[in-house]
């Protein structure tokens, strides 16, 4: 067997490994680097692998991160299967189309404004189209949780519920060698316990690999799920009283269902007043069709609250935003309201435009409800820098700025050691991704500490077994 490490490596974005046993090679992800300037660069390329020669993908879930490059791949001649669970496959045709379509309008804009300044624009090209998009939806093949798929005589693989994001998987491989069974596990993200409408992180006992992410492991969560939500009632009541309106960027998939939910709750127990609430994504009304067709997929509480008749995103005084002329329309509301908006991190998406026009305003507040990478204006943000620059010019910020860590669908480190703690005995290695270098060293040593081998892979590192 052998195992490279391709993307997220000492980062959290653009998770990819790749899996060679004898002859037969599969990808655990194919996520797009995010944050940094130079992301536009290393996205484009080439792959340190031969896609021809690649058999399957075994994705994880549908954030960006983690299938942002499956167009390249398959532009580059791969030709296998994409191997996911039935609601990731959904979610994933919605995040890549709307990726390509944001890649196509920026190229478009950023031509237009190369055009008007007399600068050479022949270089600038989407990273992907609609059309290279569409061309891996005919690769997906959904595999339910639990059931076992062998994808050569010597490799089968299941999913297991890591608790992340609706349909996130972790991936177990296993193979013959010498004789003995080897397993591999990858967790893919791992969700933190008692997060709305997804279940917990399914516990795992053994393993003789481990690649396990480590987004925060070095610090723990400054406030629980449910301590967030009551801050985030604060928030939006103090900004109403300004007259301001909240912006909150937020991953369409997962994170802006999560907020929804919570605003469900806040809006329906009068706890908050009925106010205008932007859904301004055009993804969001297909995502939530996903959400409602993968009822099943629910932890006991939603499953009840449906049961009981009551829709949990859905409430009075919500708007979901679809054109871009409507979304424009946004900037000469003037009534106190909140926006939620894409993307996350605040690296593309419409969310860059209420920035742009709300973030010099003093009434204003900036609601953070995830992790933001090393590089994007988010950290920028939360880091409490001023001026950013948007769309090319320089903003002060003078809207006040939140982190509410406590939404992040990613586990903490208390959480992660937690799950740690079910193994019966440690794998032979576990290696740390999906972290910055801080957080991935941080928690190789709090495993060290119980005397696990753990260690922070690099970029390209291969392991052979």
């Amino acid at each position: 067997m052998l195992l490279k490490f391709c993307g997220a490596a000492g980062e959290v974005t653009g998770s990819c490994h790749m899996v060679q046993v004898e002859d037969t090679i599969v990808l655990l992800d194919c996520g797009i680097f995010q944050g940094g300037e130079e992301r536009h660069i290393r996205n484009r390329q080439p792959f340190p692998f031969d896609p021809q020669k690649v058999k399957a993908v075994l994705l994880s879930h549908a954030h960006l991160d983690h299938c942002g490059r499956l167009p390249l791949l398959v532009k580059a001649g791969f030709k296998g299967k994409i191997f996911a669970t039935d609601a990731t496959c959904d979610l994933t045709k919605i995040v890549l189309l709307d990726a390509a379509k944001l890649q196509e309008e920026d190229a478009a804009w950023k031509i237009k404004r190369l055009k008007k300044k007399g600068e050479d624009w022949s270089w600038v090209s989407p990273l992907f189209t609609v059309q290279e998009a569409e061309q891996v939806f005919e690769l997906f093949e959904p595999i339910p949780y639990g059931e076992w798929l062998e994808i050569s005589p010597n490799l089968r693989f299941r999913f297991h519920d890591a608790g992340h994001l609706l349909g996130s998987a972790m991936v177990e491989l296993r193979w013959q060698s010498d004789g003995i069974e080897r397993k591999l596990l990858f967790t893919g993200d791992l969700g933190q316990k008692g997060l709305p409408i997804v279940r917990d992180p399914e516990p795992i006992e053994e393993a003789d690999l481990l690649l396990m992410e480590s987004t925060y492991g070095n610090r723990d969560h400054t406030m629980g799920f449910k301590e967030c939500v009551e801050k985030l009632q604060e928030i939006v009541k103090e900004t109403v009283h300004r007259g301001g309106r909240v912006l909150i960027p937020s991953f369409a998939v997962g994170r802006t269902q999560e907020i929804l939910y919570a605003l469900n709750d806040l809006v329906e127990s009068k706890q908050l007043p009925i106010l205008p609430v932007f859904v301004d994504s055009p993804m969001a009304r297909a995502v939530l069709k996903v959400y409602q067709r993968h009822r099943e997929l629910y932890d006991e509480e939603a499953e009840q609250k449906v049961i009981g008749g009551d829709e949990p995103f859905t409430f009075p005084g919500l708007k979901i935003i679809e054109t871009v002329d409507e979304s424009k329309m946004l900037n000469e509301f003037s009534e106190p309201c909140i926006i939620i908006a894409g993307s996350g991190m605040c690296t593309g998406g419409r969310i860059k435009h209420h920035l742009w026009h709300g973030i010099g305003n003093y009434n204003n507040a900036i609601v953070f409800v995830g992790f933001q990478a090393k590089g994007s204006l988010g950290r920028q943000l939360v880091e409490g820098v001023s001026p950013v620059r948007i769309f090319g010019e320089m903003h002060e910020v003078r809207a006040k700025i939140f982190m509410l860590d406590g939404f992040s669908a990613h586990a903490d480190r208390k959480s992660l050691l937690q799950w740690t703690s079910n193994f019966v005995k440690p794998p032979a290695q576990t290696f740390a991704v999906h972290g910055e270098q801080e957080a991935s060293i941080a928690l190789v040593q709090s495993l060290k500490e119980r005397f696990w081998n753990a260690t922070v892979p690099q970029l390209g590192q291969e392991l052979k077994m």
